[in-house]
């Protein structure tokens, strides 16, 4: 038996348009350099060079030679391990749609019909939500961090993993299947990597250009034109859709050649290799301060809840403002017009 869907009057309300342009702004904030970060460069400039070349052989020396490598290692021999952790604290199809339900006034069945809820519902959950994450990876950054240098290559790896699993689940939140669909998998991946460094992404990325313009994008550029047209007309004017359009398709080309490489059971290691390959060595550069046993407890708890919070705030942001942009178009699939 066909299900009934009532569509929300109107499709994208006054309240969600205006989020849009909240969204941007968060964005933008977000993308700036902290207040921390700039007292650091010029507290920088009064360190003697001598000392400053000093400390970066040291740190390139233990990053690329050593903890590097055994991260890869990590990932090559024991992401079940890895997995087995993560899973603990991952949250699945089910318990979403429960709470979905329980806090929006709907009767959700599967992760598709989440396009009827509002966006501020869903966000809600998604700041709940959060905060479990947080949590999560202070604890895990402590105690992973413990062990000082010879526990980095393992908590480098598991946190990272911890993080783009975060991102899948705020997909799950706003209605988009990670754990079925490879495409919107491949998609979370990008939105990982680029939640670590979304400054200094790959330029030449077209999948991050795209997302970074989708980041950028506000309310008078997109959804004030839903009025009058559809977005088969905006489409064809290009636009946002038309990102939205490009973005799948190179993910969906992406998923393909992966799924034929390593199947479905593997994909989700492979894609997470390919992006710690991207950022890895990055990462390694920060994690320094965890190497002193001392104080890598502290150090990797800190390092890690911080990230995290990163990683949160910029998958909720692209989710939640992709979720508004896409609302007409996936109604209008759920319901066959």
């Amino acid at each position: 038996m066909n299900r009934i869907f009532d569509a929300p009057a109107p499709i994208i309300n006054k309240k969600e348009a205006d989020t849009l342009d909240i969204l941007t702004e968060k964005y933008t904030k977000l993308i700036e350099p902290s207040k921390l970060a700039k007292l650091g460069t010029k507290a920088g400039q009064l360190v003697p060079e001598k000392i400053k070349k000093w400390g970066i052989d040291i740190s390139l020396n233990i990053s690329e030679k050593e903890l590097y490598s055994q991260m890869m290692n990590v990932i090559g021999s024991g992401f079940k391990t890895i997995e087995e952790q993560a899973a603990k604290f991952s949250i699945n199809e089910k318990q979403i749609i429960t709470k979905v339900n329980q806090n929006s006034g709907f009767e959700i069945q599967k992760l598709d019909e989440i396009c009827l809820v509002r966006s501020y519902d869903i966000a809600k959950l998604v700041n709940t939500y959060k905060n479990q994450d947080t949590f999560v990876a202070t604890i895990e950054g402590g105690g992973t961090g413990a062990f000082g240098f010879w526990g980095l290559p393992f908590n480098i790896v598991l946190s990272t993993f911890l993080y783009f699993r975060s991102v899948q689940s705020i997909a799950m939140f706003y209605g988009y299947d990670v754990k079925n669909n490879s495409t919107e998998l491949v998609i979370a991946s990008e939105v990982f990597t680029n939640a670590l460094s979304p400054s200094t992404s790959d330029a030449n990325n077209e999948a991050t250009a795209i997302i970074g313009k989708i980041m950028l994008m506000s309310q008078a550029a997109v959804v004030k034109q839903t009025v009058k047209k559809t977005w088969t007309d905006m489409a064809a004017r290009g636009g946002i859709p038309l990102l939205l359009a490009q973005m799948r398709a190179l993910a969906h080309k992406s998923a393909q050649k992966a799924l034929q490489n390593v199947g479905a059971k593997g994909l989700e290691n492979n894609i997470f290799k390919e992006a710690f390959e991207q950022i890895g060595r990055k990462l390694t550069l920060k994690a320094i301060g965890k190497a002193v046993p001392i104080a890598s407890a502290v150090t990797g708890a800190l390092i890690d809840t911080a990230q995290m919070k990163k990683v949160l705030e910029y998958a909720d942001i692209f989710y939640q403002k992709r979720f508004i942009m896409e609302k007409e178009s996936r109604i209008s699939n759920l319901i066959g017009e």
